[in-house]
């Protein structure tokens, strides 16, 4: 038998109190699900659901689109309904560098270049699709 920690006891009691810990309880009692389903089920509805329901990210950054998109990995020809989607957020219009390039180079030249960081964005969150594949 050891000393109490008050200061862990107070951090699992917090931790009882927050919104996946209430999930995790309704999804465990509602629909009898073992704690590692629930988990499991939790962690799947964070990732679609997520970056919708964040007002820090709703409010953030204007210039930015969340699309909901056809994984990289999925073969041509898949019926779209049974293809495994992803979310990925990207930068429309950068501000001041866009502004200076359009302005710069032209609307053709500031195509190539977005298309070029676009595709590197998406990249970036998953894998989904290079330059070539828009060639």
């Amino acid at each position: 038998m050891g000393m109490r920690n008050r200061r862990r006891e107070a951090a699992q009691r917090l931790d009882c109190k927050s919104l996946d810990a209430k999930f995790l309880a309704e999804i465990g009692e509602g629909l009898g699900c073992p704690p590692f389903a629930a988990s499991a089920v939790l962690k799947a509805v964070k990732e679609i659901y997520a970056p919708y329901l964040d007002t820090a990210t709703a409010a953030s950054a204007p210039g930015k689109v969340t699309l909901v998109v056809v994984n990289a990995e999925e073969p041509a020809g898949k019926p779209l309904a049974k293809c495994q989607m992803q979310s990925v957020c990207l930068t429309v219009h950068r501000g001041q560098v866009d502004d200076r390039l359009l302005q710069q180079k032209g609307p053709a030249a500031f195509r190539r270049g977005r298309i070029t960081d676009l595709c590197q964005e998406a990249l970036s969150q998953g894998g989904l699709l290079t330059a070539e594949d828009l060639a």
